[in-house]
């Protein structure tokens, strides 16, 4: 994680909670933060690692969220 990253944390309620390192996705996907992710960004690879598979589905879940 690069120093100066905001951390937000997600409660799920029962389902739990993780922490979540704003623009961690830009850095791994090596897209600049002013950019906005496109829908087939967030759209798991199969050479994506599992972190990354996982932080592109919580992508698409916020997307989903109204904020």
């Amino acid at each position: 994680m690069a120093i100066g990253h905001k951390k937000h944390n997600v409660n799920l309620g029962d389902k739990g909670s993780f922490t979540v390192h704003e623009g961690g996705l830009h850095e791994a996907l090596g897209i600049p933060k002013d950019k906005k992710l496109t829908a087939a960004q967030k759209e798991p690879k199969p050479r994506d690692s599992s972190h990354v598979k996982h932080m592109k589905a919580s992508a698409k879940g916020f997307a989903a969220m109204r904020h």
